[in-house]
């Protein structure tokens, strides 16, 4: 029987290997049913928030100092196999790598040998797709994508990655209702979309965020939080700003998603050390408040 790495596999084993990233293997070989004790919602951090720290390693030994499960950075190939050496060390998780396609140019002829080097893994490959010729959320633009989608998808196969569709302003897919649409319009397990409060805020909405959450938690690889001026676009750290994140949280427990959470840090100014700290300590109060922990 096929070991096929479907969403809620992948988020299962993905809140495992946060727990416990050295029983990674152990969780796929027993096909675990639920994520350990404490498991909901593993909280990792973007690479764009670690531009103080200019070696990867160190990069990696902040997070594991400041409680990050792992990190999300832009998919360099060249520099992937260091990222994941660094990971290694020191238990850490490659929650996902970021690429920006072009919906009408070819496939990104190294992204074959970086699946490859993924392999086994519990992470995603975020495709923030734009286009030349649709404007966003056109589904004119959809064919394109599906066959884009389910190249990756076929590259990625049964043991991971899983690729996920990121909601970007401006882009082809600005919203996370695309990623949905697309992800259905595939019909495959492993393609799936992230819900990115950031972009969520930037792009003018019709809906109130809970109705989007429920409609797209069947689809959901990831949630991306910050917090910021919701009258600017900002992105700050998560003790500042005027987003109501403990409100948001709500929403997305009520909307019964209980995978990975990252935080986004595009354009933040605060040495790495200082930021994060912050937004960690930040993030343990909200988990208390919407969780009831501690």
């Amino acid at each position: 029987m096929r070991d096929t790495l479907t969403r809620r596999r992948f988020l299962r084993r993905a809140s495992v290997a946060a727990a416990a990233p050295v029983l990674w293997a152990a969780a796929r070989r027993t096909r675990a049913e639920a994520p350990p004790a404490g498991g909901i919602w593993p909280f990792y951090a973007f690479d764009n928030g670690l531009g103080s720290v200019p070696k990867i390693e160190d990069k990696v030994k902040l997070l594991k100092d400041l409680g990050y499960v792992g990190v999300e950075p832009h998919l360099g190939h060249e520099r992937l196999p260091e990222w994941l050496e660094a990971l290694d060390k020191y238990g850490l998780s490659l929650n996902a790598t970021y690429t920006v396609p072009m919906l009408e140019n070819p496939m990104d002829p190294k992204l074959p040998e970086s699946i490859r080097r993924m392999k086994g893994r519990p992470t995603r490959i975020e495709l923030a797709i734009r286009s030349k010729t649709h404007k966003p959320s056109d589904p004119a633009g959809d064919d394109k994508a599906l066959d884009l989608l389910k190249r990756v998808s076929d590259l990625c196969a049964d043991t991971g990655p899983v690729v996920s569709i990121y909601p970007h302003t401006g882009f082809w897919t600005e919203r996370a209702d695309d990623g949905a649409r697309l992800a259905e319009k595939s019909g495959r397990a492993n393609v799936g979309t992230n819900f990115n409060l950031v972009h969520w805020h930037w792009v003018r909405q019709t809906r109130p965020v809970a109705d989007v959450l429920k409609e797209t938690a069947p689809h959901l690889f990831s949630v991306t939080i910050n917090n910021g001026q919701r009258d600017k676009r900002t992105i700050t750290p998560l003790d500042e700003g005027d987003y109501d994140l403990v409100g948001f949280m709500r929403a997305v427990k009520a909307a019964g998603y209980t995978g990975q959470v990252g935080l986004q840090c595009w354009s933040i100014k605060t040495p790495a050390e200082q930021h994060l700290a912050r937004s960690m300590k930040r993030w343990q109060a909200i988990r208390k408040e919407v969780l009831g922990e501690g």
